[in-house]
């Protein structure tokens, strides 16, 4: 049977400014290959500039990937319609997101007019549930935007999300705009949607500490390039590739200082520089980096619970 959705080497580039007359091509993500169970929370880490966001773009067709295919239910991801119904998205930052000019009821109503053919009883009725879920009152729909918390914000969208029962909903970095407290209580509601409802999640983050609490998976993104992926538990007590580890490192532990660690001057956590080549793209930051990291790129390695793109495992 089928994986719920499944990411088959997909690929994107965008143009960039190379020169003052030149252009190139900027490779985002690079042959990006996972697949997502039903009622299971993926996680997905790396740095800024690691490509995480643009494969949220991907699967909510909001762009469209150079190469390779994404299916859901074995079936590839060509209507728009039918991925706005089963795959919905929530964005890092919920004031932009919600319409300031708009009631909560109209945005809560929109995905219903666009997506269902429900009455407008049926649809204020769907509403009222959605909101519930979230711990929010459907007394609440007359109010705009702006007369909430940011917590409560995120929760209305959350909310959106959910109220055409979608199989997935791509969440990216959908708690680092709050605070720790709201953090919690955002991440224990998705916690217990994922429970009520049997839905699944892909669940992006640049904080890898979150992933311990919200996911059952976790992949690890670098330059586009999926470098571990496997059980929270494996990676996590387990790292195999020097970039998770490098991550893991980082994780402020309470009681102890933030030590930035740095590879050859380059301070860590940085912006994402690649090596270039036909080599490991990690190999100039890479401690382990040895000749044959420089001439070919390590192919996944993988085992029951943990794949890992790495000569030094």
């Amino acid at each position: 049977m089928p994986a719920l959705l499944s990411v088959r080497k997909i690929s994107k580039s965008y143009k960039e400014n190379t020169g003052v007359f030149a252009t190139g091509k900027k490779i985002v993500l690079d042959k990006v290959s996972f697949e997502l169970e039903s009622a299971q929370i993926l996680a997905v880490v790396g740095e800024s500039g690691s490509g995480k966001s643009t494969l949220a773009r991907q699967i909510v067709m909001l762009e469209h990937p150079d190469s390779g295919e994404i299916l859901l239910h074995g079936e590839s991801l060509q209507s728009e319609a039918r991925v706005h119904q089963k795959i919905r998205m929530i964005f890092q930052n919920p004031a932009a997101s919600l319409n300031p000019h708009k009631r909560i009821y109209q945005q809560l109503e929109e995905p219903l007019i666009n997506n269902t053919a429900l009455s407008q009883s049926e649809r204020s009725s769907r509403i009222k549930q959605s909101l519930e879920r979230v711990g929010m009152g459907a007394d609440q729909v007359s109010r705009y935007p702006h007369m909430f918390s940011g917590g409560q914000r995120q929760r209305i969208a959350i909310a959106r999300a959910l109220i055409v029962n979608p199989e997935i909903i791509v969440a990216d970095e959908a708690v680092s705009a709050l605070d720790v407290s709201v953090q919690a209580q955002v991440l224990n509601l998705i916690l217990d949607l994922k429970d009520e409802m049997r839905m699944s999640w892909l669940f992006i983050t640049h904080d890898i500490s979150v992933v311990n609490v919200i996911a059952d998976r976790v992949m690890v993104l670098y330059a586009g390039k999926v470098m571990e992926i496997g059980s929270v538990k494996d990676v996590l007590e387990n790292p195999l590739h020097p970039y998770t580890r490098k991550l893991l490192q980082c994780v402020p532990k309470v009681g102890t200082q933030l030590k930035i660690i740095s590879t050859e001057g380059m301070p860590y956590p940085s912006a994402v520089f690649p090596s270039m080549g036909s080599g490991c793209v990690y190999r100039n930051r890479c401690p382990l980096v040895d000749k044959i990291c420089g001439e070919t790129e390590p192919p996944m390695i993988s085992s029951a619970r943990q794949s890992v793109a790495c000569f030094k495992v």
